[in-house]
């Protein structure tokens, strides 16, 4: 699925112009754009994996149902969305090795959970329900025609055709024998995530660069709060756990794997608004071996190819899935 901005928009709207390019890493390309002669931001397809329709409809949510900073959806369909300009995204970025931000970023990814708690009965994967543009959505913030939930019985089965669908990616590319082994780990194991918690709207890939923050203006030693929350591209239904180390891993761990000092701020400031479920640490492996074979995907796609310079974090990764499969199974008896 490939969309032009330029085509997306004057679909949309009669004024409009592409000011810049903001990012372009497959399988999206963001733009700064102004419509209407608002500024916002437009973000298309630019690949197979792309399903910016489901972004867009997981922002509307969160934008329409909490108290989460996130833009505002003006006009989305499977190839595109057009949102508002958040200033905030500008101001300063999230120090990933500072305490007070840590702890910011945990309570943020606490509070998308704890407002969407209990909107969701099964988990599942969001998808958009319907297309909208910039004057068909209710002007009260009511209705959510846009998102919809490809839901499933429990998280396991979600787990498992997450897996299978990258599996299928990674073995156009020669990289499924990793995907296969956690595949069969779950198959053998199927109460790996029992306990795990009731569906929340996870985010799915929350690094620093997809959070901005408010300092106090004044100098003074209160902590930052979160100012906004964008890049919804993998959000899930799922377990919160499920989000809490798809942050953790990527984000507080240093470059051999140990954890950052920081993780426990993090961990602490999630834990400030939510509590995490009983046995979180114990399902910790289950839960990595899932995002790792994603790391796999993203890795591809987004540099367009596992080359010379990816393969050798690729192997690393394959190596460490299978390490962390014969972990859980010899805990498992």
């Amino acid at each position: 699925m490939t969309q032009d901005v330029h085509t997306a928009l004057a679909s949309w709207f009669d004024r409009y112009e592409v000011r810049r390019q903001l990012h372009d890493v497959p399988p999206h390309a963001v733009y700064e754009v102004t419509v209407d002669g608002r500024r916002a931001v437009c973000k298309v397809a630019r690949g197979e994996t792309a399903d910016v329709g489901a972004e867009a409809a997981a922002i509307d949510h969160v934008d329409r149902h909490t108290d989460v900073p996130v833009p505002s959806v003006i006009a989305g369909r499977d190839d595109a969305f057009v949102a508002t300009w958040l200033d905030a995204l500008a101001d300063d970025d999230v120090d990933r090795d500072d305490p007070t931000d840590a702890r910011t970023l945990g309570r943020g990814l606490a509070r998308l959970h704890a407002t969407t708690a209990d909107a969701f009965s099964r988990p599942g994967f969001p998808t958009l329900g319907s297309a909208w543009g910039p004057d068909d959505r209710p002007a009260d913030g009511t209705g959510d025609a846009g998102l919809a939930v490809d839901d499933r019985a429990d998280w396991h089965t979600v787990a498992r055709e997450f897996l299978l669908e990258i599996r299928s990616y990674l073995a156009t590319i020669g990289w499924a024998d990793p995907a296969d082994e956690v595949i069969a780990l779950l198959d053998e194991y199927p109460d790996l995530f029992d306990g795990a918690g009731t569906p929340v709207l996870c985010h799915g890939n929350l690094h620093p660069e997809h959070a901005a923050l408010r300092r106090d203006a004044t100098g003074s030693e209160s902590e930052p709060e979160l100012a906004a929350l964008v890049d919804f591209e993998h959000a899930l239904v799922a377990p919160a756990e499920y989000d809490f180390w798809r942050t953790a891993i990527p984000v507080f761990h240093d470059v051999n794997l140990d954890w950052r000092a920081t993780f426990t701020d993090f961990r602490e400031g999630y834990e400030s608004v939510r509590s995490l479920p009983l046995g979180v640490d114990r399902r910790r492996e289950a839960w990595w071996l899932v995002i790792f074979v994603s790391f796999l995907l993203a890795l591809d796609v987004q540099n367009e190819g596992i080359g010379p310079d990816e393969r050798e974090r690729a192997e690393g990764t394959a190596d460490l899935i299978a390490d962390r499969v014969a972990t859980v199974r010899g805990r498992r008896g």
